[in-house]
């Protein structure tokens, strides 16, 4: 009974997310939600393409790729071999 009221907060809390929220908003909290620490850096677990992380948030690969880069570019994040590097907290807004 509690893994399935875990669940559909889970997917409530995923319902909202895409009804209210922007992309940059969902892509923001998937980083911040699947970084780990890794030798002193925050990294995410896995190594996704961006279709896939556009896939998981609800958006498109070309509007992934566009913040992706935006972000890399202003020192947020550094992208290494489908690995993604938080380098400091990411911004409220886009």
């Amino acid at each position: 009974m509690r893994k399935l009221i875990g669940r559909v907060r889970s997917l409530t809390e995923q319902v909202r997310s895409l009804a209210l929220k922007d992309v940059y908003s969902r892509l923001v909290r998937f980083l911040e939600d699947q970084a780990v620490e890794d030798d002193g850096r925050r990294v995410l677990r896995e190594r996704l393409t961006q279709a896939e992380i556009a896939a998981r948030i609800g958006g498109s690969r070309e509007m992934v790729s566009r913040i992706l880069s935006d972000l890399s570019a202003g020192g947020y994040i550094a992208v290494e071999t489908k690995r993604v590097v938080l380098l400091r907290k990411l911004p409220a807004h886009w």
